[in-house]
């Protein structure tokens, strides 16, 4: 027993299919550079911006300015201990707010003995 289904084609103009791309804010690159270079952290600028880290390093990347932060603005050992007292009664998140630094350089100054 065989069966037999019809091929049906059906044409669609273009003008009746509504393609959608996302938005993307204006002047949000600039926005993002502005940020960066005042050494604020990709996770700061993804909160403030709302937009993704994937975004913000695209930017960064196609403009050089992924290195930045603990080579430019080194921590005296001071602030990394005051870093590790910091974090002995407080989270790591509280203490990037504290210190305005990212969470991964708090994480490495957490447990710091100088």
């Amino acid at each position: 027993m065989s069966f037999f289904l019809p091929f049906i084609c059906i044409f669609v103009p273009t003008t009746l299919i509504k393609i959608t791309t996302m938005a993307r804010p204006k002047g949000l690159k600039h926005k993002v550079l502005t940020l960066r270079a005042e050494g604020k952290s990709y996770r700061t600028i993804q909160k403030e911006l709302q937009c993704s880290r994937g975004t913000i390093n695209y930017h960064c990347k196609d403009n050089d300015m992924t290195d930045i932060g603990m080579k430019i603005h080194p921590l005296s050992n001071e602030t990394k201990s005051e870093i590790a007292e910091f974090c002995q009664t407080n989270t790591s998140v509280k203490a990037t707010d504290h210190f305005g630094l990212s969470l991964s350089t708090i994480k490495k100054y957490r447990k710091y003995q100088g």
